[in-house]
């Protein structure tokens, strides 16, 4: 078959590869769609963490942003069948650990990840999948499908800063999670959502997503605005989904007493100067939130319901073989690309 491989830095090969083996838990795939993020962007660059650190082991299939068509089951596999639409998630525990018994399988220290961490992804013609952590999506398309991953993370992050209509809520960041994010908030009830950004054309999509209001902190004052939009109250919960140092300083400035704060951001090292006596005084609660554990069927009912849809999201489509072509899309952010598909 087919697929795209990380060989070394900037060393992507579109190449034909051995058809996956299919263990008796698993389920062989037929990939129709697969999703470019920013970490495939560092994967391609050499510079994400598993990379530098020597975590994961090279040549690697990325893509863990995926959907696809069931064509094979493994012999103890009946919860799927033939021809089901299906996406996995990219966080696979060993199921045997304390995290995994625990429904943190994030946090395994025995996991693969899709795609990043020891376990090839869904850039390729076909994947092998465990069917533990496989989902059905029948009533979606594979577009939107592939872009569950990514709506888990921001379902994630909302759970737990336990939104509900009783919250003012502030999304820093109007990439895809934080696009996303307005869209799990809100169907979680909150009061007001507002999307916080330095890019008008993607804060357009989050009013089209449903964000009650829209800054853009370069022209705008976010501070004031707030307190118009709040009626001085001020933010309740805060997804952050930017990941740069500077979006401190915002969420510190917005929040109200007791406020939760979900970062799903990554910071790549660099560090946030913080002022602790503010957030002890005015019990701040601040949550770290990596990927999705445990909130993958409710995502796909999400989608399947209506209240959550990636079809504004999706700017760009490639055949597989562009992958690089993809990166250099979102690198430079052409024609205001949000989200790019790549179809095998």
């Amino acid at each position: 078959m087919k697929a795209i491989r990380v060989h070394g830095v900037k060393d992507v090969r579109y190449e034909d590869v051995p058809m996956p083996q299919v263990g008796p838990d698993d389920v062989l795939i037929r990939v129709h769609a697969g999703g470019l993020c920013g970490t495939d962007l560092e994967f391609n660059d050499g510079t994400m963490f598993y990379i530098t650190t020597g975590m994961t082991e090279l040549p690697l299939i990325p893509g863990h942003e995926w959907s696809g068509e069931v064509v094979e089951l493994g012999s103890n596999v009946t919860e799927f069948s033939i021809g089901d639409k299906v996406t996995g998630e990219c966080s696979v525990g060993c199921r045997a650990c304390s995290y995994c018994i625990r429904g943190w399988y994030n946090q395994c220290p025995n996991r693969t990840e899709t795609g990043l961490l020891n376990r090839d992804g869904g850039f390729a013609e076909y994947i092998s999948f465990p069917k533990y952590f496989l989902h059905k999506c029948n009533a979606m398309a594979y577009d939107e499908a592939a872009f569950i991953e990514p709506t888990g993370v921001a379902l994630y992050a909302t759970k737990l800063a336990e939104v509900c209509p009783e919250d003012y809520v502030a999304v820093m960041g109007p990439g895809a999670i934080g696009l996303f994010a307005v869209q799990t908030a809100k169907a979680y009830g909150a009061r007001k959502v507002i999307l916080a950004g330095t890019r008008d054309s993607r804060l357009e999509v989050g009013r089209q997503v449903g964000a009650d209001a829209v800054v853009n902190v370069r022209t705008e004052d976010l501070v004031a605005k707030v307190k118009e939009i709040t009626n001085g109250h001020m933010i309740d919960a805060v997804i952050e989904a930017a990941g740069k140092p500077s979006v401190w300083d915002d969420i510190a400035s917005i929040v109200a007493p007791r406020a939760r704060i979900a970062m799903t951001g990554l910071f790549a090292g660099e560090k946030c100067a913080v002022d602790f006596d503010p957030l002890v005084i005015n019990n701040i609660t601040i949550l770290g939130s990596l990927g999705g554990p445990s909130v993958w069927d409710e995502a796909i009912a999400l989608h399947e319901s209506g209240k959550v849809t990636a079809k504004p999201l999706i700017t760009h489509r490639l055949p597989l073989q562009d992958f690089v072509k993809g990166i250099e899309i979102m690198r430079n952010r052409t024609d205001n690309a949000i989200k790019v598909v790549l179809e095998p």
